[in-house]
């Protein structure tokens, strides 16, 4: 079974890199710029993951990351945050509690393997779903 991820990025190099990742590793991947349409989609679409980015115009990855975890429909979505910021920095400003995990862009490689083998640990602990 696939698994549906719904990538959040207002940089398209950032947001079109990930998508390729996650794309080329088997799941279904939606991509969207900004929180809005984050927020539409999420309405409209089962998600099983959301990568975020930090930075985004008028919401961004933090609020979008309380937005999603208020709703009831989708308070168990897990939700990775990426961003320039370091951990402590991205810490003071938001509950990392809701973070199902955090790293660092950009990506080198160690943290792209980190990433794919932490997808579908989330995925099947959050779903139940089968890896």
């Amino acid at each position: 079974m696939a698994f549906r991820i719904l990538v959040v990025d207002d940089n398209k190099i950032s947001r079109e890199t990930v998508q390729t990742l996650l794309v080329d590793a088997g799941w279904l991947v939606d991509g969207v710029d900004n929180a809005i349409q984050a927020l539409a989609n999420i309405n409209h679409t089962d998600y099983d993951l959301v990568i975020t980015g930090y930075y985004m115009p008028v919401i961004d990855g933090p609020h979008l990351t309380g937005l999603i975890k208020t709703r009831h429909d989708s308070a168990d979505l897990p939700v990775i945050m990426l961003s320039t910021r370091s951990e402590a920095d991205v810490a003071a400003a938001m509950d990392m509690q809701l973070l199902s995990m955090f790293l660092r862009k950009p990506l080198n490689c160690d943290a792209k393997r980190q990433l794919l083998d932490h997808i579908s640990t989330l995925i099947v602990a959050t779903s139940g779903k089968a890896a």
